[in-house]
């Protein structure tokens, strides 16, 4: 019994796979939740900023402001995904973030009903280096704490 018996510091093959899924699930629900949230607040945003509505909504001088804040939320949304994945993880954590990366773009596309406009591809392919960023972070902070 002088073994650890805590699974996330078994080496068995079987419990890393485990944790690895997990981890990209983790990630996954982690960005998923915080643009919900966000998503929230730009919505009682837009309705607190509207007059009326189409054309009397007077939305136009917001809407750069509004760009802006979204791709800061994206950014942060996916970093944080992919932060989450890469502390989880047990190892190829660029990978398991890649694949967070990839769920979170289908799951963008699936939204959006699967548009390839010029401004949807960038959308999707941002999420890419957002989430690597959040998991390169991660990975650094695991070899703070080895050394």
């Amino acid at each position: 019994m002088g073994e650890k018996e805590d699974i996330w510091f078994m080496q068995n093959p079987n419990n890393q796979t485990g944790r690895n899924i997990f981890s990209v699930v983790a990630g996954v629900l982690t960005s998923v939740i915080l643009f919900l949230l966000a998503g929230l607040i730009l919505l009682l945003f837009i309705a607190s900023k509207a007059k009326g509505h189409g054309e009397e909504s007077n939305l136009e001088k917001d809407s750069d402001p509004i760009s802006i804040g979204i791709i800061i939320t994206t950014f942060i949304c996916c970093a944080v995904g992919g932060f989450v994945t890469g502390k989880i993880s047990t190892k190829n954590d660029i990978i398991h973030g890649s694949i967070t990366a990839i769920v979170l773009i289908f799951l963008q596309a699936y939204i959006s009903e699967f548009k390839f406009a010029s401004t949807d591809i960038f959308n999707y392919l941002i999420i890419i280096p957002f989430t690597l960023i959040g998991t390169a972070f991660s990975i650094r902070m695991k070899k703070q704490k080895t050394i």
